[in-house]
C-alpha cells in the first residue's frame, strides 16, 4: 500500500506541474484537470501519513472525481462555460467528509462497517453522500458526451479523437462499472459482515485514472478556435423545416458556390460555423438546408468536395509526383486513416485502386 500511495503521489504533482507549466492552452477544462491532480496528491499523501500508524481515516477520493468529469467534459463541449464561484460548492462534499473523518478520528475498516456505535450516523452520511454524488454526476457526464457525439456529423467535416471524446466517454463508463461493482460488494458487506472491498482497490483505481488522464489531458486539445468561444454551441432542431422555400434555395445556392469558388474544404479543420461566419448565415439554417434540402450532413458535404478533388489531383499527370497521401493531405483530409475510409464510403474503392483504374 505505502509504494502506490508514494507513485499516486509523485505522478499526481507531475502531472499538475505539467498542465500547469507546459502546456500553453490554459483552458478550462486544464484548469480543472490541474486541480483534480494537486488535490489527488494531497489525498494520496494524507493516506500515506495515516498507513504508517496502521489505520486509514475515513475517504473517498472518488467525491472530487464525480464533478470533475462533469465539468471537465462540459467544459470541452461547450466552449463558452464559465465556472463561478459559487460552483465551489461542489467539492464541498469532499473536504466536509474528509475534515469531519479526521475531527471525528473515523477510521477506514471493512469488518462490520456500518455497525451501530457513536460514528455510524457519520458512515452512514458518508455512504449515501457517495452513492447520490455518483449518480448525480456521472449519468449527466455520460449524457453530455453521448448528446454531443450524436451530433458531430452536421458541426465537424473531419473527426479525430480530440473532437469525437470517445476516450473520455470509455473513462467514464469504466469509472460507472467500476463503482456499480464496488457499490454491490458494499451492500453485500452490509448484509454478510464479510470484507469484499479493499481500500486497497479505491487507490489502485484512482491511480489508474490518474495515468488515464495525465495521458490524454495532456493530448486533448481545444475543440474549438479560441475565437468561437462566444458562440452559442447548442444543437439546432432541423427536423420540422422551419425555412420557406426561396429562402432555402438561396442558402444553398451561397454555400454551393462558397465551396466551388474558395474551396474552404482544402482546410481540414473546417467547421461549420467557420462557414455560418463567411456566409453571414446562422448555423441551424445551413444544417437544415444540408439535410433537408441537399440531404447531407455538413460531414458528407464537405468530403464529397474533397473526394472529388483528390480524384482530379489523381487524374491530372502533374501531380503524378505526389503519393496518394501527398494528395490527400492536400485535399484537406488531416489523416491516412481518415482519408482512405472517406474515399472507400464514397467510391467503394481505396484510392490506389481509384488511381490503377485510371491507368488501365
Amino acid at each position: 500500500m505505502e509504494v502506490l500511495v508514494w507513485i499516486g503521489v509523485s505522478q499526481s504533482m507531475f502531472s499538475g506541474l505539467i498542465l500547469s507549466f507546459v502546456k500553453k492552452d490554459q483552458s478550462t477544462s486544464n484548469r480543472l484537470l490541474t486541480a483534480w491532480f494537486f488535490i489527488s496528491a494531497l489525498e494520496f499523501l494524507l493516506v500515506g501519513l495515516d498507513s504508517r500508524t496502521g489505520s486509514i481515516h475515513l475517504s473517498n477520493p472518488f467525491l472530487i472525481f464525480n464533478p470533475l468529469i462533469y465539468f471537465y467534459s462540459k467544459s470541452l463541449i461547450k466552449p463558452n462555460l464559465k465556472l463561478r464561484w459559487y460552483q465551489l460548492f461542489h467539492v464541498l462534499p469532499y473536504f466536509l467528509l474528509t475534515v469531519g473523518a479526521y475531527c471525528l478520528d473515523i477510521r477506514f475498516t471493512n469488518i462490520h462497517f456500518f455497525s451501530i456505535d457513536g460514528s455510524a450516523w457519520f458512515k452512514v452520511i458518508f455512504g449515501l453522500t457517495s452513492v447520490f454524488s455518483f449518480i448525480g454526476y456521472s449519468i449527466p457526464s455520460v449524457i453530455n458526451i453521448h448528446r454531443y457525439r450524436i451530433n458531430l456529423k452536421n458541426e465537424y467535416s473531419t473527426l479525430d479523437r480530440q473532437i469525437t471524446l470517445g476516450w473520455l466517454l470509455f473513462v467514464i463508463i469504466y469509472y460507472m462499472v467500476f463503482m456499480i461493482t464496488a457499490y454491490t460488494l458494499g451492500l453485500v458487506h452490509i448484509i454478510t459482515h464479510e470484507a469484499m472491498y479493499s481500500i486497497l482497490v479505491t487507490f489502485s483505481f484512482l491511480l489508474t485514472l490518474i495515468y488515464i488522464f495525465s495521458f490524454y489531458g495532456l493530448l486533448q486539445g481545444r475543440i474549438y478556435p479560441i475565437n468561437e468561444n462566444e458562440l452559442d454551441l447548442k444543437q439546432e432542431s432541423y427536423k420540422n423545416p422551419r425555412l420557406k422555400t426561396e429562402e432555402k434555395q438561396k442558402i444553398k445556392e451561397a454555400l454551393e458556390n462558397y465551396f466551388i469558388k474558395d474551396k474552404p474544404y482544402f482546410n481540414s479543420r473546417l467547421t461549420i460555423t467557420m462557414v455560418s461566419n463567411k456566409l453571414g448565415v446562422p448555423r441551424h439554417k445551413i444544417t437544415e438546408v444540408l439535410n433537408t434540402d441537399i440531404g447531407k450532413n455538413f460531414y458528407r458535404f464537405v468530403n464529397e468536395y474533397r473526394v472529388e478533388e483528390v480524384k482530379s489531383m489523381l487524374s491530372n499527370p502533374a501531380y503524378n509526383h505526389y503519393s496518394i497521401e501527398a494528395i490527400g493531405y492536400e485535399c484537406g483530409f488531416n489523416s491516412k486513416s481518415a482519408f482512405f475510409s472517406v474515399f472507400k464510403d464514397l467510391t467503394s474503392m481505396t484510392p490506389a485502386q481509384y488511381k490503377r483504374k485510371l491507368e488501365e
